[in-house]
Order: structure tokens, then C-alpha cells, then sequence
């Protein structure tokens, strides 16, 4: 039940509220403009409906490679401990170890912190005895039932679904022939998508992409969807994937699937298109 405001239970939580202090060092780091990922930041993980804590522990171009983090709460014999004063977060850390996987930099969100202590050489074996200053290993779980085998599995799980994930368009660069194959015109082209004859010959001869706003009109006239037809585009160009895949780019990203009410997926396609449109005029 949500505490009544004036009831003393509201007024418990007020002032609990009001004792909280945010580290200086987290303000500055959530306030701070976005980089590129390091290895030994902790960062926020963010997926569709999945959202995770890690820490990076090596950086590859456009990968990077985490261990999932938690407050230390539930633990087990595979997880080590840190001490509050191991990073900016000033809390007891929990790192997860043997669940390392490696993601994509979209999937991260924004960096939370900073560890302050290197990380173990030993990220490839369980139970290493070098751990960092004031670091230990967690206990054996009574059961595969109890609460902390549980944990470990939720956290798998939840690391799984954003190192999976995928939103860049292999771009097949068929449209031509899927245009030909459904009698398509270059004039019907154009009247479809109110294009001059000038910029609906290269779209029909396959030479310049269709933008995701076109490939929704389109769709309705091929009979497909949307996404099929986007797919029939050229791959958009590496650089182009990297500089979206950039976590600083997901603001932006956001904002854009907020103006046209579209998952961010869905967005960052709409933009790898516009700009690929955009370099062809």
C-alpha cells in the first residue's frame, strides 16, 4: 500500500529519503556526457524489457565482455565479494563470475560507476586465490533450489537476452527484383511513395535505400511487411552500424522512436537508412 501523505509512515519515508546521500563520485559519473566503454566501468544494460548491471571487462570493436554485478545480497561459492570502497558506488558489489558473455555496445545504456580496484588476472578461473584487496569468494548454496542458485539463473538469463540481441538488417538488395517479381513500376513506384521520376529510378534500380517511412508505404502496396521490405535494402555500412551502435547514440535513438512511435530497434533502421539516403542525393 502506497504510504498516505501526512501519515507517519509517509513521513518515515521522507525522511529516510532525505538522509540519502548519492555519492559524489556517481553524480558526476550519471551526469557526466556518454563515452565509449572501458574496461573496469560498470555500466547498465538495457534490452527491450531486460535491465542488468555489469562490469566491462575487456572492449573489442563494438563488443565488449561482462560480468553481471549486484548489490551484494544473494551470493554463492562462484561469486566474488567487493568491498564498498572496490568502486564509486561506495556499496558492496557482487560480481557474478562464470556468467561472463560478451555484448553488443548497443545493448549498454550508460555508465554507473567505476571500479577502483584492478581486475583479477584470473578472469578465465573460478576460485583464483589473487583476489583484489578485501575481496572473498561466496559460500556453496545449500540446494540448486535455494535462493541464490535461483538468482544466478535470473541473471543468466537476463545477460543472455541482450548478447543476443540484434538489430542491424543483413540487407539482402533484393528490392529491385522484388519489384520486378511484384510488377512494380518505376512510375508506380514513385506515385506510391510521391517520389519525381529522378529519385524513383535509382530506388527501383536497387542503387539508392528506401527509409523506413518508405518501406511502410511500400509494404502496403507489395503486400509485406515493413521490415521484409527494409530487409530487401542494401546492408547499411559498417561505419554506419558502429556509429549508431555507439551507447552514446541511444539518447537520440530514443528520441527519435518517440517522435514516430516505434520501438528503438525500429529507429535505429529508420536512421542507418536516412543517412544512407541522405549521402546518395
Amino acid at each position: 500500500m502506497k504510504p498516505v501523505q501526512g501519515s507517519s509512515a509517509y513521513q518515515r519515508l521522507v525522511a529516510a529519503a532525505a538522509g540519502l546521500k548519492v555519492p559524489d563520485t556517481v553524480r558526476e559519473v550519471a551526469t557526466a556526457p556518454l563515452r565509449d566503454p572501458e574496461p573496469g566501468q560498470i555500466w547498465r544494460a538495457v534490452w527491450e524489457q531486460t535491465i542488468q548491471l555489469l562490469v566491462i571487462t575487456t572492449v573489442d570493436d563494438g563488443t565488449v565482455h561482462a560480468i553481471p554485478a549486484s548489490l551484494e545480497r544473494h551470493a554463492d561459492a562462484h561469486t566474488l565479494l567487493l568491498p564498498a570502497e572496490a568502486s564509486t558506488l561506495e556499496q558492496p558489489l557482487a560480481l557474478w563470475w562464470g556468467l561472463k558473455q560478451p555484448l553488443p555496445w548497443y545493448a549498454l545504456d550508460r555508465q554507473v560507476s567505476q571500479l577502483t580496484v584492478p581486475l583479477p588476472a584470473f578472469l578465465y578461473l573460478d576460485l583464483a586465490p589473487d583476489t583484489p584487496p578485501g575481496a572473498r569468494w561466496g559460500s556453496t548454496a545449500p540446494s540448486p533450489a535455494a535462493v541464490a542458485a535461483e538468482y544466478r539463473g535470473v541473471l543468466a538469463d537476463n545477460l543472455a537476452r541482450p548478447s543476443a540481441a540484434r538489430w542491424v538488417s543483413e540487407g539482402s538488395g533484393a528490392l529491385p527484383q522484388l519489384l520486378q517479381q511484384r510488377g512494380v513500376t518505376p512510375q508506380q513506384l514513385g506515385s506510391q511513395l510521391q517520389l519525381p521520376p529522378a529519385q524513383a529510378l535509382p530506388l527501383w534500380r536497387g542503387h539508392h535505400p528506401l527509409t523506413a517511412a518508405q518501406a511502410e508505404k511500400l509494404a502496403v502496396l507489395l503486400g509485406l511487411g515493413a521490415q521484409e521490405v527494409l530487409a530487401a535494402n542494401p546492408a547499411p555500412p559498417p561505419a554506419v552500424v558502429h556509429e549508431l551502435n555507439r551507447p552514446m547514440r541511444r539518447q537520440h535513438l530514443r528520441a527519435l522512436a518517440a517522435r514516430h512511435l516505434e520501438n528503438e530497434q525500429q529507429a535505429r533502421l529508420r536512421a542507418a537508412y536516412g543517412i544512407l539516403t541522405l549521402a546518395a542525393c
